[in-house]
């Protein structure tokens, strides 16, 4: 009986294991993908653009305020006491017991200030802004998404180098072993290739937990399971992403930033709302003009037996004006508030003007020390590969110190690490200086 329990269990830890392992994604990850992925699955975009949508509807809400309104009206009243006169000594009852009323009515505003009008107006500003930021929103998360894409790439170059240096680091401590053991070697010779060995480890166990991370973060901004296994196909190499722009002057794309940023359009869209809201509080101080007709069918009778020849026709038709003279200043006060909110996004456009322009100053400057800097630490590596070379060499013929051999080791392990985070350097500024000029999109358009 217990072999057999013991069975079940096995086979049923047999089949939840295979299932996870159904369930688990292995996905192949090159930068084109990466982008579309970022483009179509990031949460942060879906959410932007549900809001744009949103505000497409509202545009269309505001739309239909200019159409009349329709509507049905049915009414059934039981009078619980009508009222009496009394004339000339004689009691006159008024009424009837029971009223059965149907109409059809139809409103439609002719006139009310320009409110509709301007309220349309700032829908469809409110509408370009969104539009704006949703393009907005894609470019920072395309360069988001790229930033933990070379990120990983990064990470996994660094866990490599590291991996070469505990494997280098070994194969030095090996060899001191063999000089030691022959009588070639100092104690202290041994004691210093111990300790550079036993001290990479440790950066390489930090690499390797670094290298998963920057992966979960990846698959955070791709809206990927935790639990898929993330396969990137690129490997750590300078890419050209400015082109066209490369040669470009600061002042250059300074003016590029105020054409093309996406946030810039925005808020210039929503200061074009605040000041229709001006107009909107001026149009208070307008009469209203309202057009209202209507047709009704009418029965009063005494009892609830009510018949279709019982009721009385009537049409209508009424145009009423509706002036305002006095509100307790309300108006006054609600163009003032107007007023208000406009100066304040004149501000605010001309603030995120001026970050715009620091931004691509900054991002400027980035990029062209990025650059040089590049091309030193690609330098220092051949340099310091080429000393690591010689001072192998010159140890094993007895020309050279140990010390002389770990010190080639450090400043090629630092020189390989510089390397890499300069070619990640380059690429990010890059991306981050065509992000602040408003023309990320052209890497993938």
């Amino acid at each position: 009986m217990f072999k057999i329990i013991a069975k079940i269990i096995f086979l049923l830890i047999i089949c939840t294991a295979s299932k996870s392992a159904q369930q688990k994604n292995v996905i192949y990850l090159s930068w084109e993908e990466l982008i579309d992925r970022s483009r179509e699955d990031n949460l942060l975009l879906k959410s932007a653009l549900l809001d744009y949508e949103a505000q497409n509807l509202e545009t269309w809400k505001a739309l239909g305020s200019f159409l009349p309104t329709f509507g049905y009206q049915g009414m059934f009243t039981k009078n619980l006491e009508l009222p009496v006169f009394i004339f000339m000594g004689q009691r006159f009852v008024v009424g009837t017991n029971y009223s059965f009323q149907h109409s059809l009515n139809l409103s439609l505003p002719v006139f009310t200030g320009g409110t509709r009008f301007f309220n349309y107006k700032i829908q469809k500003q409110l509408k370009k802004s969104l539009a704006e930021e949703l393009k907005g929103k894609e470019e920072e998360t395309v360069f988001s998404a790229l930033q933990a894409y070379y990120g990983a790439i990064l990470a996994n170059s660094i866990t490599d180098a590291a991996k070469e240096a505990v494997d280098v680091s070994r194969a030095n401590l090996e060899q001191v072993e063999k000089f030691y053991n022959a009588g070639a070697s100092t104690e202290l010779d041994l004691q210093r290739a111990r300790a550079q060995y036993y001290s990479t480890l440790p950066l390489y166990e930090s690499a390797l937990s670094n290298k998963h991370l920057s992966l979960q973060r990846l698959k955070l901004i791709l809206n990927l399971s935790l639990e898929d296994s993330l396969v990137i196909n690129d490997s750590l190499a300078s890419r050209y992403f400015l082109k066209d722009y490369a040669d470009n002057t600061l002042e250059e794309l300074a003016q590029y930033s105020l054409e093309y940023r996406a946030d810039l359009k925005s808020v210039g869209h929503k200061l074009g709302a605040a000041e229709q809201g001006e107009n909107i509080a001026l149009g208070q101080f307008a009469p209203s003009i309202i057009l209202t007709a209507s047709i009704q069918h009418q029965a009063q009778l005494d009892n609830s037996n009510v018949m279709w020849s019982d009721y009385i026709r009537s049409k209508s038709l009424m145009l009423s004006v509706n002036f305002p003279l006095f509100e307790g200043g309300r108006r006054i006060l609600d163009y003032q508030i107007a007023k208000i909110r406009s100066d304040q996004m004149k501000m605010a456009a001309k603030s995120a003007e001026d970050q715009a322009l620091i931004e691509v100053e900054q991002n400027f400057y980035l990029y062209k020390e990025s650059e040089k800097n590049l091309k030193s630490y690609e330098e220092a590596l051949k340099q310091s590969r080429e000393s690591l070379r010689l001072s192998n060499l010159l140890y094993a013929e007895g020309m050279s110190t140990q010390l002389d051999v770990l010190n080639a080791q450090l400043l090629y392990n630092n020189s390989k690490t510089q390397y890499l985070q300069a070619i990640y350097n380059n690429n990010i500024t890059q991306l981050g200086l065509l992000k602040s000029v408003g023309l990320l999109n052209k890497i993938w358009e």
